[in-house]
């Protein structure tokens, strides 16, 4: 019993060393009141673990602590995959999108430099970086090929124009006719 006591007077003395070094190494002044917060529910943890073990309850503490743990980390791995998963769909699903714009302008003789899209929730928005300027009639193809292939309106496509030497949609100068929206979709 002098011994378990002596033990916890220990823990509790090391626990405060520990606390003071958190606190200054935490990197801005704004957090401190996070860490004070998990330090003392620590601390609560270790003053209640003598009564508990006193009244024969210790190893079931522990045991509960470490499966409502267990619990808790399979519960955020499983969101984690959830949401990883999500994004390689979507990201599957644009690439999908930009082979599929290149095919439908291909087939209408459009000549596309490149094409990016992005998904962001029920959003969907379509960069078209073309080779030259399109006509008219090349624009009503562009929009026709986009609802009919991709099932893409207007307002979420912008059509580009391609600037010499550069192939990349983060470089050309936007045309503004065909996007229907007129403004720019700040995808990079």
């Amino acid at each position: 019993m002098k011994e378990e006591l002596y033990q916890w007077v220990k823990n509790i003395a090391v626990f405060y060393i520990l606390l003071s070094a958190a606190i200054h190494l935490v990197p801005d002044g704004k957090y401190e009141k996070y860490v004070r917060f998990f330090m003392g529910l620590l601390l609560l943890f270790m003053m209640s673990t003598p009564v508990f073990s006193l009244l024969g309850q210790g190893g079931n503490l522990m045991e509960s602590f470490r499966a409502n743990f267990a619990k808790e980390n399979r519960i955020r791995e499983q969101e984690e995959f959830a949401n990883l998963q999500e994004i390689y769909l979507e990201n599957g699903y644009e690439l999908e999108l930009e082979k599929k714009i290149g095919a439908s302008l291909k087939k209408r003789g459009i000549g596309l430099a490149e094409v990016k899209v992005n998904i962001e929730g029920e959003n969907l928005k379509a960069v078209l970086c073309l080779e030259k300027k399109p006509t008219p009639q090349e624009e009503r193809g562009i929009r026709d090929g986009l609802l009919e292939d991709c099932e893409i309106g207007e307002g979420e496509y912008e059509i580009k124009i391609s600037e010499p030497g550069n192939r990349t949609v983060g470089s050309v100068s936007s045309v503004g006719t065909a996007s229907g929206s007129g403004s720019s979709s700040g995808i990079p």
